[in-house]
């Protein structure tokens, strides 16, 4: 947890720049800032009763001058950052100190180039005996151009006998994406007469348990799709976060659609918005969570748990020795 904490709290984005700004606070900055953010954690974050017992800790902190040595904007996002996940651990909850100007849209870095990796389908390629290898380092958000690059990428494992999806230190938050690639990997398999031509995978729940987002298989893909009878194994390790979480506890759960190799992953399955609380504050609470369809439950904490248990970097040769066995190769 200590790892994710510092890096929630200290953003290096513009660490090259000549002169790195850290805002000064003065008692009555200080009071605004954990204020504002013990409000906005009792009016907004998706667990209510965890997320009140840190507003209220925070809040009795700065009463009692805990916070009187936290004189700069990214010193205090690194204490208030490790009080509130001390109750309401989660890694999308903490206030992000940034070494620019919030106010200024000028300063603000510029957003990456979603295909200059090729939206983070990275590579394909064939192991032995017709099985198929992708390897995917993010999931991206799904627009036209990222969909047609999907279904390049997917069409080139259809004629394969077996599918290796390696998802070991992917994260993004596009789980729009995620539900697209699952639509090329399953279908219904409910009854055998009445097939539906998209499936429900999960959707994102706010604190009052409403459903504020679905996310369901696309009946209509361009490209080949590889099918939802032949072995499917999806690699994972403990950087495996987000959605490509989403997308690995889908296919697990769905009538066991994938086998799991590798070590548990992240547990990240809560989205958050950010919101400026000062020049170099801002901050990220978890609004909404994941709820699959079959289970009612998610991974927050705990990870997708992999059916094959082994140490990550061994995760494909497992899964491809499970490959060749299942085709008899």
């Amino acid at each position: 947890m200590k790892r994710w904490i510092a890096a929630a709290a200290l953003t290096v984005a513009a660490a090259t720049q000549a002169q790195v700004l850290d805002e000064a606070l003065d008692a009555p900055a200080r009071a605004h800032v954990v204020n504002e953010f013990a409000r906005r954690l009792t009016a907004q974050h998706v667990d209510p009763a965890r997320a009140k017992a840190a507003a209220d800790d925070i809040r009795q902190r700065l009463a009692r001058g805990e916070y009187d040595q936290q004189t700069t904007a990214r010193a205090l996002a690194i204490r208030l950052t490790r009080d509130v996940a001390a109750i309401a651990p989660d890694r999308h909850t903490y206030l992000e100190y940034v070494p620019y100007d919030l106010a200024d849209e000028r300063q603000r870095p510029q957003p990456p180039v979603q295909s200059a990796d090729n939206f983070g389908l990275h590579k394909f390629e064939t192991l032995g005996a017709h099985i198929g290898y992708l390897q995917i380092s993010r999931f991206a958000p799904l627009t036209r151009p990222a969909a047609d690059a999907a279904a390049r990428f997917m069409d080139q494992a259809a004629d394969c006998a077996a599918l290796i999806i390696d998802l070991r230190d992917a994260g993004g938050d596009g789980q729009a994406m995620g539900a697209l690639l699952s639509s090329y990997l399953l279908e219904d398999r409910r009854s055998y007469f009445f097939k539906d031509k998209q499936i429900h995978l999960h959707d994102q729940l706010d604190r009052s348990g409403r459903v504020v987002e679905e996310f369901w298989t696309s009946a209509d893909v361009a490209g080949r799709r590889y099918g939802g009878m032949k072995p499917l194994y999806l690699l994972v390790n403990d950087r495996t976060s987000g959605a490509a979480e989403a997308f690995a506890y889908d296919l697990q759960q769905y009538v066991k659609r994938a086998v799991v190799v590798g070590s548990p992953t992240a547990g990240d399955a809560r989205v958050s918005v950010k919101q400026r609380v000062s020049r170099q504050l801002q901050t990220s609470v978890a609004m909404t969570r994941a709820s699959n369809v079959i289970t009612r439950a998610n991974w927050e904490g705990t990870g997708v748990q992999p059916d094959h248990m082994t140490a990550p970097e061994q995760a494909l040769n497992a899964a491809l020795a499970l490959a060749q066995a299942a085709i008899g190769r």
